[in-house]
């Protein structure tokens, strides 16, 4: 079996993503039972090299991972009634992996983490400019199975149960999405393009290239033994997107 790895001096450029973000539906109300849902949508606009169609990104623990951005400061939220910058939820996490290394083999519990982007093809007969391929990446902009709940509430540490009465639990006091905004405002969110270029690995090939078979035991086989491009951070073109959050709900969303 090979394990060839690719070195950073096979590329000449730091790639170039642009992101951007949508959010569905772009109001929320506290009476709805979950989270609007936030898309990322992610290009290739400037590959490494002429001959290098395609990069590899692992997303693990980054913003590119849209339920780890949300408890680990991914995201960006600015309230633009009052122009302040929100502190969003953070965990700290103690657990050690070394009993249990990340792996690069098909099949294992990291494979999702490994995202390909491709460059637009090569068409040198085409005056036209190729569009380049999109990657969406979606999810709940809130808390995973809970309804998301005003900032009068999150602060306090506190949940509304069925019947709307406050009741008090072990939960974060600071904004994961959508759940602690403030009815009346409007905010604009973005990622976090500082931790995005300080967590996530490249590779200048695609994800074949850097997965090993199914099943395979042998050396190299860890996600750090690949040689991924970590002198040269990624560069970022994140775009924003808005969300409203209602007093209560609007006519034309009851059904």
């Amino acid at each position: 079996m090979s394990l060839t790895m690719q070195s950073s001096s096979a590329t000449n450029n730091t790639p170039l993503i642009g992101i951007d973000l949508l959010l569905s539906p772009q109001t929320h109300c506290f009476t709805r039972q979950s989270a609007p849902s936030i898309t990322l949508k992610l290009t290739l606009l400037s590959p490494p090299s002429p001959r290098a169609g395609a990069i590899t990104l692992y997303t693990e623990q980054t913003p590119l991972n849209i339920r780890y951005a949300l408890s680990h400061r991914g995201f960006t939220i600015r309230d633009l009634t009052t122009g302040q910058d929100l502190t969003n939820t953070t965990f700290i996490n103690n657990a050690q992996r070394m009993a249990c290394p990340r792996l690069r083999v098909r099949g294992c519990a990291e494979e999702p983490y490994f995202l390909t982007l491709h460059a637009p093809p090569s068409t040198p007969s085409s005056t036209e400019a190729q569009k380049p391929e999109i990657v969406e990446l979606s999810g709940p902009f809130g808390r995973q199975g809970f309804r998301p709940q005003p900032w009068s509430i999150v602060q306090l540490g506190h949940e509304i149960d069925e019947a709307g009465n406050p009741r008090n639990i072990r939960r974060s006091r600071s904004v994961t999405g959508v759940d602690g905004l403030e009815p009346g405002h409007e905010y604009e969110v973005s990622l976090n393009v500082e931790e995005l270029r300080r967590s996530v690995m490249w590779a200048p090939v695609p994800k074949e290239d850097i997965l090993l078979e199914s099943g395979y035991r042998g050396p190299g086989r860890n996600l750090e033994d690949y040689a991924w491009i970590r002198d040269r951070p990624l560069n970022f073109r994140v775009g924003t997107v808005r969300v409203r959050i209602l007093d209560e709900e609007e006519q034309d969303n009851i059904k």
